[in-house]
């Protein structure tokens, strides 16, 4: 039997979805801080693609559940 994903799970998921960007954004600060400029180029790029795809991820959930997209992502008079 498939499960179709309800408001909770998606927010929950949203949820764990910001955490984790947020954790890939003080990676790519730690890199910055700590490597050469060239290595920091080179690696941070697998960071960035990571990044992307987590936004993928939580803006195909915005879409499914409108009122769950965050007020400052909502487009103005929303």
């Amino acid at each position: 039997m498939e499960r179709k994903m309800d408001r909770d799970v998606a927010i929950r998921l949203d949820g764990m979805l910001l955490a984790a960007q947020a954790n890939l954004d003080s990676i790519a600060h730690y890199m910055k801080n700590n490597l050469s400029a060239d290595e920091y180029s080179r690696l941070v790029r697998s960071i960035g693609t990571a990044m992307a795809a987590l936004v993928d991820t939580s803006s195909d959930l915005h879409s499914r559940f409108a009122d769950i997209t965050p007020k400052e992502l909502q487009p103005p008079g929303k």
